[in-house]
């Protein structure tokens, strides 16, 4: 315990410091409904550029980026790359194709994908499609997080 004095008083300061700025953040530019998806889902659309460039920055680097591919290069080996591929095709989209599909959707009150789909093609079984890829992709994202944080180098001792 006395070894690790400091690291407990740090991570206690940080911690404390983290939550107040949380409860002061949920009393600032409070809405005056919660009812729409629009206000608990996006921020009641209130973020900025400077706002969203790191929030799409913290969506992408995620566990998936600091656990999952080392671990899945470690667990399957050469395969494993195919991460490294599609990290160089996501980051152009995201961060250039994205930015117009953000400002069409915040112009118009879309919400999801499947809603950027029907406003612009008027086919609601396109939009059912999209949704439901859309749910199949995240379902194998998160089944590669599993799996290979399940056979990561710290669980091989």
């Amino acid at each position: 315990m006395r070894a690790h004095l400091s690291e407990i008083i740090i991570s206690a300061i940080i911690f404390l410091a983290v939550a107040v700025i949380g409860f002061l953040a949920a009393r600032w530019k409070r809405p005056a409904s919660m009812a729409h998806i629009d206000e608990w889902g996006l921020g009641g659309r209130q973020f900025g550029s400077w706002v969203t460039w790191f929030l799409i920055g913290g969506d992408l680097y995620t566990a998936y980026t600091f656990v999952a591919v080392p671990a899945l290069l470690f667990a399957s080996g050469a395969i494993g790359f195919y991460a490294v591929p599609y990290t160089v095709v996501v980051y152009p989209l995201v961060f250039v194709v994205l930015v117009r599909l953000w400002s069409v959707s915040r112009r118009h009150g879309l919400v999801t994908p499947a809603d950027f789909v029907r406003a612009r093609s008027g086919s609601s079984t396109m939009a059912l499609l999209v949704a439901i890829t859309g749910i199949v992709a995240t379902m194998a994202f998160v089944a590669v997080l599993i799996t290979t944080t399940l056979f990561a180098p710290w669980h091989a001792t």
